[in-house]
């Protein structure tokens, strides 16, 4: 009986507990107007947040991305072993003209020892020690914008003459001196005569001997100031022109490559080098020989994107990384097979904010006469050289360009050492 009278007990203590515990949560009564009100409020807000969130969530998702990526996929980056072993010599280069240019993205050298360059102005200038001298320009002078201004890109000496790309237009002949200059190659006027074939962004050039001009168009979607949209959409945009400067033919040589950038011919001018920025490769173009006409790949996988190409003194070429390719994560090679990820991202980002994403890491590396990695110079966090675009050798030294540094580099190789 002791047992059975103490449970009720416990249960009307608990009930007695609840209701204390109402009576002091219960709302006066005078107040019960206000509180319903808050309620209500309350309830019509959060309803409005979150009709705000599905809304903002559904615009996200109707705006149309700026790229329309492709999916592919890279094999994954060489081991920075043996001749791609981390090193530091990069870091001997002097930054020559500092804070007195901004993206001498090219480099032409006369046998003077005269440096030629463009800038992100739109002007070309020669170097002569410390001083430099405005000797033509990719638009006009009033510019206010990039393509207004033009961009001058790759640069050649040829018969004494300057070539030099301009990204937005085509091919400019200008006189060392700065006394003439004429656009030789007008891609407006030429896309006419390859049926109506859209060109966004001349990049780089070589010449034969002869007068032939090779050149590449980066992409016929985005213009040079969105390269970062045509990298990371990473579709086959690109093209390798040649062009006769003696009977003004033009022909497309090879379409549908990727990001198509510096380009080189061979010693012999039996073949020309092509650099594929966004595969991570170099093709190349057959000019002579059984294989005239055709294409197969110069070096695969190397360990960065590579820009432009140019000849080593010694033999073979220089290469210069835009941007390297880590291990054991690299995020172009991570979302090469996302395509759907890289397309919110541009949603998400602008895309003049995209480039800090990619890691200061100078690197250049030596390709023997067939393609092989021989050497590489490098930088590890950019302390001196954050990036290449270009490695122009003159009597032992090197010259190095950027797209967007404010000075050249500057290394003689048995500093280096």
């Amino acid at each position: 009986m002791a047992s059975s009278s103490a449970e009720p007990q416990a249960g009307g203590e608990g009930e007695v507990g609840e209701a204390g515990e109402e009576e002091r949560n219960r709302i006066p009564e005078v107040l019960q107007p206000q509180y319903q009100y808050i309620r209500l409020l309350c309830k019509r807000s959060l309803q409005l947040a979150g009709a705000g969130l599905v809304l903002t969530l559904a615009v996200f998702l109707a705006c149309n991305s700026p790229i329309r990526p492709v999916s592919f996929r890279l094999p994954p980056p060489p081991k920075l072993t043996g001749a791609l072993t981390p090193n530091t010599r990069l870091r001997s280069a002097k930054q020559i003209l500092k804070s007195r240019i901004v993206g001498p993205e090219s480099i032409a050298i006369d046998e003077n020892g005269v440096l030629y360059t463009g800038l992100a102005n739109g002007r070309i200038v020669s170097v002569t020690g410390k001083k430099i001298k405005e000797i033509g320009y990719t638009g006009d002078i009033s510019c206010s914008n990039e393509e207004e201004c033009g961009r001058p890109l790759g640069i050649r000496i040829h018969n004494g003459s300057l070539y030099v790309i301009n990204a937005y237009k085509g091919i400019l002949k200008v006189e060392k001196d700065g006394s003439a200059q004429e656009l030789v190659v007008n891609m407006k006027d030429e896309a006419v005569r390859l049926n109506n074939l859209k060109t966004r962004f001349i990049n780089d050039l070589d010449i034969t001997s002869s007068g032939i001009v090779y050149f590449t168009d980066s992409s016929s979607q985005h213009s040079r100031q969105y390269n970062a949209y045509e990298f990371l959409e990473s579709g086959p945009h690109g093209t390798l022109f040649s062009f006769d400067l003696t009977t003004r033919e033009i022909k497309v040589l090879v379409s549908g490559l990727h990001f198509p950038n510096g380009v080189q011919l061979a010693p012999d001018e039996s073949f020309v080098l092509v650099a594929e920025t966004s595969r991570a490769r170099i093709v190349r173009y057959y000019l002579r020989g059984d294989m005239a006409g055709q294409w197969d790949y110069f070096a695969i996988n190397l360990p960065g994107f590579p820009d432009n190409i140019r000849p080593r003194e010694s033999g073979g070429y220089w290469v210069g990384m835009a941007a390297i390719r880590r291990q054991p994560f690299s995020l172009i090679d991570a979302l090469a097979s996302y395509p759907q990820v890289r397309s919110t991202m541009t949603k998400l980002i602008p895309h003049f904010l995209i480039k800090s994403f990619v890691s200061k890491y100078g690197i250049i590396v030596a390709l023997d006469e067939i393609g092989n990695v021989m050497d590489s110079l490098q930088d590890p966090g950019g302390q001196v050289i954050p990036s290449a675009s270009e490695v122009s050798e003159h009597e032992g030294t090197l010259y190095i360009g950027s797209y967007y540094s404010n000075f050249i580099g500057k290394l003689k190789l048995r500093d280096e050492y």
